[in-house]
């Protein structure tokens, strides 16, 4: 099961060409549900400052719930929701060593900088600035530990860079 569900977390460096390594559990998913090396990267759903990082079969399933809270998918509302979901996600390809490339425009609304935090979704994951997930409000505990801890392996500062 867990070879078809986007579990745990990672914290991965942005490089200069603002290439990033998507995490190798997260990659097997997307290859074992999709037998490609292909994700959709578009920003957070409800408000998150993050991306949601999804594959083909997710964006399915996506369209066919708005279909269902949509009778009329010709209302502005359906119109405006269809084009937040889909028309921001923008494809992105794997490279070989795992990698995925972030356009400006996605490191802008999501605030990603030097480092990702990714975090699993059962049918997505997340990307985060990793200390913008850490200042959440009402972030568990859990969550609060396991990137401080990740942060501090990596000798990154736990309450940010320096300005």
């Amino acid at each position: 099961m867990s070879g078809s569900i986007y579990l745990g977390y990672g914290l991965n460096a942005v490089d200069a060409k603002n290439r990033l390594s998507v995490p190798a559990s997260f990659r097997d998913v997307l290859t074992a549900k999709t037998g490609g090396k292909q994700v959709l990267v578009g920003p957070g759903h409800v408000g998150r400052r993050c991306l949601m990082a999804f594959d083909a079969q997710y964006a399915a399933e996506l369209h066919a719930q708005h279909a269902a809270r949509h009778a009329d998918t010709g209302t502005a509302a359906a119109y405006d929701e269809r084009a937040f979901v889909f028309g921001s996600a923008q494809p992105h390809s794997i490279d070989d060593a795992g990698r995925i490339v972030l356009s400006p425009v996605l490191r802008k609304i999501s605030g990603i900088t030097s480092h990702v935090w990714f975090v699993g979704g059962y049918d997505y994951f997340e990307l985060w600035d990793p200390w913008t997930f850490k200042a959440q409000a009402g972030l568990p505990e859990l969550q609060r530990i396991q990137i401080e801890m990740e942060l501090e392996t990596r000798g990154l500062p736990v309450e940010g860079p320096a300005a």
